[in-house]
């Protein structure tokens, strides 16, 4: 792989700037602090705050977190007590999201959330806009590595489904032929048509968006296909401008959509670069949009994911498929372009803000794992004309997963917004990370034969330190622990896991059920 080190000829567009209509103010440091928050006592959450502490939580989620929620447009001329009036739901969903600095109080007021939503969705058969809107909110933020028992995919589920009963994941017509059947003949005229308005269409494409990014990320869920309805909705959007962070909405969503659709593809008939080069030219034609600071960031990275997704397609069937030389040479720019594109996203990935880390989306770090695993495949490869060790010193995994979960430990002392965090979900991210650091480290670097085991205390130690130095070590998730499932025959290359390159679930479930038991 002789070109591993040369510049990409990929095009990265730079984006038009826009300033999200939902946001009063875009400077980080103009904290909207009320001490009188941190002593909110838990038991008495289930009641709701005051207004004073929502009026609080609103302003937050409007400054710091609306930026990334272009799928839920809240007017600046509406405050706490007119939303409270038309839309509880939402402004309940939006007060736990923004309580992001306690995580005590915030698991409670998850488990009321979660309450409301089987008691009005469930028991109550509610099909509202309110509740699929701050259903959305939530599932926006939802970290499952801070709720217990987990249940991410299940609000999305739940979320797909409100679409339906609401009938706006599908055009008018389709919803209505069978309720104009039924009224013409009951009573001789046809009812009007349903009229679908702006909110309802940011709605669901933000369903599609947020399902279809778990289902990339982590194969974990179905999605909702997207259709000439989503495509309608998107143009009525762009044409309408109802709001500049609109824009943003559509370049989101269609992204997504060529990331969904290039990673479904089976690239049999046709060279992969035959492929590629359709799904970035649709990438290439959406209009871009973004604001400054964090949401340029968060778009980016966007960019880069689903580029990484396009070219990934050219290590498809390396494993269950002899491969001719010349089919090798042939695959190898699509390999490289797709290696570029992942550490381009890594590198855009490390500039984000430690104290943003509490703000952005879940799916940041869902995608930031769906990389993980393309560049750990990647590297097992071994193959005659793969240079896998060229490939390690383009990228240095290991120092990305320390970089990493250095920046999860430093969360815990940032002030995001002046507030101080007592916030347990990246301290768990953080050891998920260094486990995977130690194992890739364990497995995959060379070992010096001179170094001491694990087992062995170095040269010089007496018995007493040598007993202390075993007993620290065993208190960390050292790669002596590794489960059934991460035996080195899981990584085999002819392993079921690895013929499409298709399953980050595997991996990535299998850490989280070995860190079950950490604190």
């Amino acid at each position: 792989m002789n070109g591993l080190h040369q510049e990409s000829d990929d095009m990265y567009p730079t984006p038009l700037v826009i300033t999200p209509n939902t946001t009063r103010s875009n400077d980080f440091l103009a904290s909207a602090h009320d001490p009188t928050l941190e002593t909110v006592n838990p038991e008495h959450v289930s009641t709701g705050m005051n207004a004073t502490h929502t009026d609080v939580l609103l302003d937050r989620y409007r400054r710091l977190m609306a930026p990334h929620m272009p799928f839920v447009v809240i007017p600046s001329g509406i405050n706490a007590s007119n939303l409270a009036g038309s839309k509880p739901f939402l402004l309940k969903a939006i007060e736990t999201v923004a309580f992001f600095h306690d995580t005590a109080i915030q698991q409670r007021m998850v488990k009321d959330l979660m309450r409301q939503v089987s008691e009005r969705m469930l028991i109550n058969g509610e099909k509202s806009l309110d509740l699929l809107q701050g259903m959305l909110v939530f599932g926006n933020w939802y970290n499952p590595h801070l709720f217990a028992p987990p249940s991410h995919t299940v609000l999305l589920h739940l979320t797909m489904a409100l679409t339906h009963d609401l009938e706006i994941d599908r055009a008018p017509g389709f919803c209505e032929k069978v309720a104009l059947m039924a009224a013409s003949q009951a009573h001789g005229v046809p009812q009007p048509a349903k009229v679908v308005t702006n909110d309802e269409r940011r709605a669901v494409l933000g369903t599609f968006y947020l399902t279809s990014q778990i289902l990339t990320s982590f194969r974990k869920i179905d999605t909702l296909h997207w259709s000439p309805w989503l495509t309608k909705c998107a143009e009525a959007l762009t044409q309408a401008k109802e709001y500049e962070s609109d824009l943003l909405l559509v370049q989101l969503a269609q992204s997504q959509r060529i990331m969904q659709e290039a990673m479904g593809t089976e690239c049999d008939h046709a060279p992969v670069s035959f492929y590629a080069k359709s799904f970035l030219s649709d990438l290439d034609n959406i209009e871009l949009a973004s604001a400054n600071g964090m949401l340029a960031i968060v778009l980016r990275l966007q960019q880069a994911c689903t580029r990484t997704a396009v070219w990934e397609r050219s290590f498809g069937n390396l494993a269950s498929h002899t491969v001719k030389e010349t089919d090798l040479r042939q695959r190898l720019d699509g390999m490289w372009h797709c290696m570029d594109a992942a550490k381009r996203y890594t590198d855009i990935y490390l500039e984000l803000p430690v104290e943003h880390y509490p703000l952005v989306p879940f799916g940041v770090f869902a995608q930031f794992a769906y990389i993980f695993v393309v560049l750990v495949r990647a590297s097992l490869i071994e193959m005659d004309g793969w240079d896998v060790k060229a490939l390690r010193s383009f990228i240095d995994f290991s120092s990305l997963l320390e970089k990493a979960s250095q920046r999860y430990d430093a969360v815990s002392t940032s002030r995001p917004d002046g507030l101080v965090l007592n916030n347990e979900a990246f301290a768990k991210w953080s050891a998920k990370t260094k486990w995977a650091k130690s194992f890739y480290d364990t497995k995959f670097l060379p070992v010096d034969p001179n170094a001491p085991t694990v087992n062995q205390p170095p040269p010089g130690c007496t018995t007493i330190e040598a007993d202390e130095t075993q007993e620290s070590r065993r208190a960390l998730p050292t790669p002596l622990q590794v489960p059934a499932e991460f035996s080195t025959d899981t990584f085999a290359f002819g392993d079921s896991m690895w013929d499409s390159l298709d399953n980050p679930a595997i991996f990535l479930g299998d850490i989280d059920s070995a860190f079950a038991d950490i604190p």
